[in-house]
């Protein structure tokens, strides 16, 4: 099944690296632009009430989780209380994930939305079961993918190895973000952006500075998020 071309799933280069953020911010700047728009994460592992990351949407989002609510099921098909990887998670509580229905899900929430942003799990390559991954779901519906990197030391080999891994599966790379997820030596930090431009062809979409507060950053997320919206509609993707 192939979904209309109306969203993005954003990855990242490790887990923890900040795609709950971004896919937030995105989402900020793309309502502030008149856009109707859903987030969605397929599987939330940890997590025993509201799926946590989608909550952490919706509050950089300005919107109240009531808004959500009756869609819950379509937002995020899949809870689970283990903090793991997607397989094993479902593994400890008896359940398979079922990419039909994360696709059926996927799609409804295109019927009812112009932009659908799909949060990933983990890194690029995370499993949802012992011989599958949540990315070739991605594949399959045709989505252009948002690469969040952590701006640390080791950035660089962490990226170069996601971007091999989308590559060989043909899928569309709009570019990456690097964010500063900690306190890391300035010059390193200013560097990896570049390298990676260099070595990979892919636009570095802009970075992202180490605050706590992530409401902060809205404003220097705001030309990330021109370019982006500039290069997906451009895509012809929303």
């Amino acid at each position: 099944m192939k979904a209309e071309g109306q969203g993005i799933f954003i990855t990242g280069t490790d887990t923890g690296v900040g795609k709950t953020v971004v896919t937030g911010l995105l989402g900020d700047y793309l309502l502030r632009q008149g856009r109707s728009v859903v987030t969605q994460k397929w599987v939330q592992s940890g997590c025993t009430g509201f799926p946590e990351d989608i909550e952490s949407h919706l509050l950089l989002m300005e919107q109240p989780t009531s808004l959500v609510e009756p869609l819950l099921d379509w937002v995020c098909p899949y809870v689970f209380a283990l903090p793991a990887s997607a397989h094993l998670a479902a593994e400890g509580e008896h359940q398979t994930i079922d990419p039909l229905r994360i696709q059926q899900c996927y799609k409804a929430l295109t019927e009812r939305f112009a932009t659908v942003l799909v949060e990933g799990m983990g890194g690029a390559l995370v499993p949802y079961s012992r011989n599958s991954l949540l990315i070739d779901i991605a594949g399959q519906l045709d989505l252009p993918v948002l690469i969040v990197v952590g701006n640390k030391l080791g950035a660089i080999n962490h990226t170069l190895l996601t971007v091999e891994a989308l590559r060989s599966r043909d899928m569309t790379v709009l570019g990456m973000v690097f964010n500063r997820i900690e306190d890391v030596d300035e010059e390193i930090a200013l560097d990896n952006p570049k390298i990676v431009e260099d070595l990979t062809g892919l636009p570095v979409l802009g970075s992202l500075p180490c605050l706590r507060d992530t409401g902060q950053l809205r404003q220097p997320f705001e030309p990330i998020g021109r370019v982006i919206a500039d290069l997906w509609t451009g895509a012809g993707s929303i």
